[in-house]
């Protein structure tokens, strides 16, 4: 290999890891407690998790080589997940949803982006609680739905959210 070629390949590495160090500070920025874990070896090269599960639920998002996020959580109280989605997506946007999630009856709700390839699906449980599981969405769209069900779970408490603040995530090494 030429000089020139492999310092330009050592170059879109170094773009490559910076664009992933991006894509983690973005993600645990947005949901507050989600931080890094131990990847298995059938996954993605970056997972991460919710280390303190409870109020905004439990789960895990992971990130793989082409700036694509998984985000599989579950026990999100039904309401903060309703708005969230409805404010990311308007209302009636997923397939089997007429109007508001927070007003439909339990039950899982589709959305196949053409655009991105990514699969979305939402599932509004009978016990009050919901969860969420997208495949291969880009990560600035993972992160817009996170901090969505951090604000909404905030507006519903009364409380604000975490603005940008360094402690929001728990990014560890």
């Amino acid at each position: 290999m030429t000089p020139s070629v492999k310092n330009l390949i050592e170059a879109w590495q170094d773009a490559s890891d910076a664009l992933r160090e991006c894509a983690i500070e973005a993600l645990c920025t947005a949901l507050p407690g989600l931080g890094r874990s131990a990847t298995p070896a059938y996954c993605c090269p970056v997972t991460l998790h919710i280390d303190k599960p409870g109020d905004l639920g439990e789960g895990r998002v992971c990130v793989d080589d082409d700036g694509r996020a998984t985000i599989e959580i579950t026990d999100i109280p039904v309401a903060v997940l309703g708005d969230a989605v409805d404010a990311v997506f308007g209302e009636g946007w997923f397939d089997e949803a007429e109007g508001p999630l927070t007003e439909e009856d339990p039950g899982e709700f589709h959305y196949d982006d053409e655009m991105t390839g990514a699969e979305w699906i939402v599932e509004l449980g009978t016990d009050g609680l919901g969860k969420v599981h997208i495949e291969c969405v880009p990560v600035p769209s993972a992160a817009e739905l996170l901090d969505a069900i951090a604000t909404a779970r905030a507006e519903q408490q009364g409380t604000q959210p975490a603005a940008g603040t360094e402690d929001a995530g728990t990014l560890t090494a």
